[in-house]
């Protein structure tokens, strides 16, 4: 019997929830027992599917967690444009530690972390993870580039600054929960790009890149 396109999208639309099901428990079952003490099992159960159904969507444990750094930074730049359009937060330079700081530090954000730091020791994870963290940090350049300029160079370290400051921020809170510390930490970092880059554009910060220490 011919399939029909109605029949075929339904499948389409099952593979998808299946996958996303299957992303959404890596996350959760990583934030809660850290990804050395995440095995496939755990994610199956939790994603109401057979060990073997996962590997068939996603053939390996590091195709997973690939896909996992892509699906976390897709919502997070979905919401960071969302919250930009209702709020105005996001339009200069020196908003954006507050508006990372908002988003790095929930368990989404969390998993992301363990699993770049997992691939330090586990190679077959270095293989499908960094190509994929390097493609959305490249992503990531393009959008930083056209909201507030700068060559490639600078606005990548001005990038980088910003999102493993609040990273590094995002761990002390877990171990380290003084929350209106952290939260102050993140206002000198906001402060110091605004005395750096006034108009909230790299413009500024060209100069100061070309000062010799």
């Amino acid at each position: 019997m011919a399939v029909t396109p109605k029949q075929r999208r339904t499948q389409e639309e099952r593979t998808a929830q299946t996958r996303l099901a299957l992303i959404e428990a890596a996350i959760s079952a990583i934030h809660e027992m850290g990804y050395t003490g995440t095995n496939t099992a755990t994610i199956a159960e939790r994603a109401g599917v057979s060990r073997g159904a996962m590997l068939h969507h996603f053939g390996t444990r590091a195709a997973l967690m690939a896909e996992v750094v892509r699906h976390v930074f897709e919502g997070e730049m979905a919401e960071y444009e969302e919250t930009r359009l209702a709020t105005g937060l996001g339009d200069r330079l020196d908003d954006w530690p507050k508006l990372l700081w908002s988003v790095l530090g929930r368990p989404s954000g969390l998993a992301v972390l363990e699993i770049l730091q997992a691939t330090r020791s586990d190679a077959e994870l270095a293989a499908s993870v960094v190509p994929m963290q390097e493609a959305v940090e490249r992503s990531a350049l393009q959008v930083m580039q056209g909201a507030f300029g700068g060559n490639e160079v600078l606005a990548r370290s001005v990038m980088r600054l910003m999102v493993w400051s609040v990273r590094g921020l995002s761990i002390a809170e877990r171990y380290l929960p003084h929350r209106e510390e952290n939260e102050a930490a993140i206002a000198l970092l906001s402060q110091l790009l605004k005395l750096a880059a006034p108009d909230g554009t790299m413009v500024p910060l060209a100069a100061l890149g070309k000062e010799k220490p």
